[in-house]
């Protein structure tokens, strides 16, 4: 350019220098005055000047227009050789950007082939995508197996921000958001500016507020199946370069197939685990195990399998199994073989052999292991010992179904026996006889001589019983001392009565027990028949034991054959029961009180509490009243008798202190204490409580008991009573008579009173037998040192009868009947009282 403009100015400056030197020679010539040829010489150089002055302008015009062409040259030059470096520049970038990419799927490759786990892959791509790739943000996130369209993070690398808080996240389907869809569809997803995307996740937020808004999402696939992304975050994104978006989609092909291999990997390593583990369970187990071909032939077996069988691996292989089977293999294999060919499994109980010849039971599961094509190729057999499992079963069923003391049915085995018998008598319409045995007076002999020797008599018992009865009949035992005989196939029910004569003869026998002891043991029997006394088990058992009940109630050792009347007997005792026990519960019983009289003076010594049930009232009214010696001894039977004589001693001395503190002198109350509540004891503790709580001195109560519960006390009897007397109470022996009393007991016992049972006074002074047992008892109690009250005193004949015999006190309704507690102030005041206990 500067070369162009100095011949420019060259050429201005020799034309302007011709033409100046021109001008010089016309001036010249005209300051001569040269006339003629010289001034026609200064018109020629004039016009010679003339037409220099055009030819240099001429010159000075083409100098100019060349000198702008040559600038216009010249700044379109400059104007390409700018663009020329700028479109270098921009390659330049877009190079080192490639490069840079390419960096990035390099080092992704590295990080594959190092990569050992899935995990280690994530996190080894994460890392590359921050350090080579450039990315400021960069984390995995895997759908998860259980919640629909949840992403979670996996790995992640790169800035704080978006937080790792809100990298896992829930895709929501929207047709119309492009980076939901790709999420959802697999595809990969590039933007520059996430901002201009609807409907983003919080991460997205979070990057834009970052000043992150490009993204890049890349699909993670697994044995080509969708399972997650690689999300990249960074400043500047190209979204339009389809080089760049080849590229990411090979990023997502090289870490797919890593993917899968590694996945592939893990669980080819984990099948060869299991295979070993199955191997090792195989090797170790204690079920035996075997494996046959199609032929049926042993090609395998464990060392469970010799320990079980004793058949070594040489001695199994390459047989048939025949050889574990004691009866009828060929039978058994082909009905396994053909079961399974058409189940493809099978499992059953079998009897194996041992090689020794022992039998013993497995339980053996078959399945048939399959070819390619589908076709059972071998067939593996698993077994194991069940044989103490079933002699524990068989144990437990004996157990079940067994007395353990007798070794006889027991009463869940009797049913299922009477229930069959009955079924077959129903066909064959015989008899079917139930006969209920109860010994008699057994809790004596198991109470006085213990209970192992109760045992061994229930053993002799069974025994004999089981020598009466035919093989087709059911003897059992149902509780205790009762036991149970089904007699199958009678024609008339003689013969049941016959069977039960026979048993009461052979129990008649007596007993001898460890030591050469001998006992006697009677029977009471019921029977009862079917058809005509019930259609079921239950209801013969419970018809036979009312029998059985009836049997006892005529004096025992004998046998009754059932009437509709005993099951009417057993309904009331129930009804009976379930009154007392309400009453019980309920505070319905009430005291009434008997003078005892001094005979000589007739003044009331003493006063008997006895206990009466309260009439019914309300919707129970019309109930019938029961008195004392009806549910006395069904309450002695069942035990509440301790929870009514504990109420009855409590309300007798609670009533006698307040009797005292009112001034009324009564002497002494008389409370029955009843034989079962001696038995069981605690007597003593709750008298002294009672006394303790009611504050009645000791010395106005008196402890009636009779004759019969001292005696089956026994030994123990003496130092009972003397507990009692030590408490400063009196003692008097009730019912005296009916019992079999021991004088040397009685002279020892600490008692201050006899009372004579009411059966001995009631036919005096007509009946002669009478008179002379009560003139010998009350003779034997006053040599003993003790008074005498008889009881049931109703003549004025017997009363005369007794004071001559010297009786000390009498008591009956001659005298009063028992009155309620509101009527003793003014029996006290008619009749008086002796002078008051000191």
């Amino acid at each position: 350019m500067l070369v162009l403009a100095a011949v420019s100015l060259g050429l201005m400056a020799w034309s302007h220098l011709g033409w100046y030197e021109l001008q010089q020679r016309a001036q010249i010539l005209a300051a001569q005055h040269v006339p003629g040829p010289a001034q026609a010489l200064a018109a020629e150089l004039h016009d010679a000047i003339g037409q220099q002055q055009r030819l240099d302008l001429l010159k000075m015009a083409l100098v100019g227009s060349l000198t702008v062409l040559l600038l216009v040259l010249i700044a379109r030059v400059q104007r390409q050789r700018e663009d020329v470096v700028g479109s270098l520049k921009a390659r330049e970038s877009q190079l080192r950007h490639k490069s840079r990419m390419y960096d990035f799927l390099s080092h992704v490759n590295q990080a594959i082939v190092r990569a050992d786990s899935e995990a280690d892959l994530l996190r080894r791509a994460c890392d590359v995508a921050v350090e080579q790739g450039q990315f400021r943000k960069a984390w995995v996130a895997l759908f998860d197996a259980d919640v629909p369209r949840q992403l979670n993070c996996q790995a992640a690398a790169g800035d704080p921000q978006p937080p790792s808080d809100t990298l896992s996240f829930r895709v929501t389907p929207d047709p119309v958001a492009e980076l939901s869809q790709c999420l959802l569809e697999g595809r990969c997803f590039r933007t520059a500016d996430l901002s201009q995307h609807p409907d983003l996740p919080l991460w997205a937020s979070q990057a834009i507020a970052a000043k992150t808004p490009g993204c890049v999402i890349v699909p993670l696939l697994r044995d080509e199946e969708l399972v997650g992304h690689l999300l990249l975050l960074g400043r500047r994104v190209k979204d339009q370069d389809s080089e760049e978006l080849a590229l990411f989609q090979d990023l997502s092909d090289d870490l797919s197939f890593a993917l899968t291999n590694l996945h592939r990997d893990t669980q080819h390593g984990l099948t060869q685990e299991r295979v070993r583990l199955h191997a090792a369970a195989l090797e170790s187990t204690r079920d035996g195990m075997m494996v046959l071909n199609r032929n049926r032939v042993l090609v395998s077996i464990n060392p469970a399998f010799t320990t079980l069988t004793g058949y070594v691996e040489d001695e199994a292989v390459g047989r048939t199994p025949e050889f574990l089977f004691p009866d009828q293999p060929a039978e058994l294999i082909e009905e396994i073989r053909a079961y399974l060919l058409s189940q493809g499994a099978w499992q059953g109980e079998v009897w194996f052999r041992r090689k020794s010849g022992e039998l013993f039971m497995v339980k053996m599961s078959l399945s048939a292991v399959r070819s390619a094509r589908g076709r059972p190729a071998h067939f593996v057999a698993m077994f194991t010992d069940i044989t103490p499992l079933k002699e524990t079963e068989e144990r437990l069923a004996r157990m079940a179904h067994f007395d353990p003391l007798t070794d006889l049915p027991n009463r869940v085995l009797i049913q299922q026996r009477l229930s069959h018998a009955l079924s077959l008598a129903q066909r064959h319409h015989t008899l079917v006889g139930v006969v209920f045995i109860d010994l008699d007076n057994f809790k004596t002999v198991n109470d006085g001589l213990g209970h192992a020797a109760g045992d061994s008599l229930l053993k002799q018992v069974a025994q004999r019983l089981r020598e009466r009865v035919r093989q087709e009949d059911t003897l059992g035992r149902l509780s205790g001392d009762e036991f149970i005989l089904v007699l199958e196939h009678l024609r008339h029910p003689q013969q049941a009565g016959q069977v039960a004569s026979a048993i009461l003869e052979s129990l008649g026998q007596p007993f001898t027990l460890e030591g050469g002891q001998q006992v006697y043991v009677r029977a009471s029997i019921g029977i009862s028949l079917y058809p005509q006394d019930g259609q079921d088990a239950s209801e013969l058992i419970r018809n036979a034991d009312a029998a059985m009940y009836e049997s006892k109630r005529r004096g025992r050792n004998s046998l009754n054959f059932y009437t509709e009347a005993f099951t009417a007997v057993a309904t009331n005792r129930l009804q009976l029961e379930t009154r007392l026990r309400r009453a019980v519960e309920h505070d319905e019983f009430t005291l009434h009180y008997q003078p005892m009289v001094n005979l000589a003076t007739g003044q009331i010594v003493a006063l008997e509490a006895l206990v009466r049930l309260k009439t019914p009232a309300g919707g129970d009214a019309t109930l019938p009243s029961i008195g004392p010696g009806e549910f006395i001894p069904v309450m002695e039977e069942t035990g509440m008798i301790v929870a009514l004589g504990e109420w009855v001693l409590h309300e007798a001395c609670r009533q006698g202190k307040a009797w005292l503190d009112a001034g009324l002198h009564f002497g002494r109350i008389a409370v029955n204490l009843s034989p079962s509540e001696v038995r069981r004891g605690g007597v003593i503790e709750r008298l002294s409580r009672i006394l303790r709580d009611t504050g009645l001195p000791p010395e106005h109560l008196e402890i009636e008991i009779t004759e019969s519960g001292l005696m089956e006390s026994g030994t123990s009897a003496e130092q009972f009573l003397l507990m009692l007397y030590q408490l400063g109470v009196s003692l008097s022996i009730d019912d005296f008579g009916t019992g079999y009393s021991s004088l040397a007991y009685l002279k020892r016992f600490p008692v201050h009173q006899l009372k004579i049972d009411r059966s001995f006074i009631q036919d005096t002074p007509g009946n002669v037998s009478d008179c002379q047992l009560v003139s010998t008892m009350i003779s034997m109690a006053h040599g003993l040192h003790m008074a005498v009250v008889a009881e049931g005193v109703e003549l004025a004949e017997q009363a005369d009868f007794l004071a001559e015999l010297g009786c000390d006190m009498v008591q009956g309704y001659l005298y009063s009947r028992p009155v309620p507690a509101s009527q003793v102030a003014e029996l006290l005041r008619v009749r008086g009282t002796e002078t008051p206990v000191a």
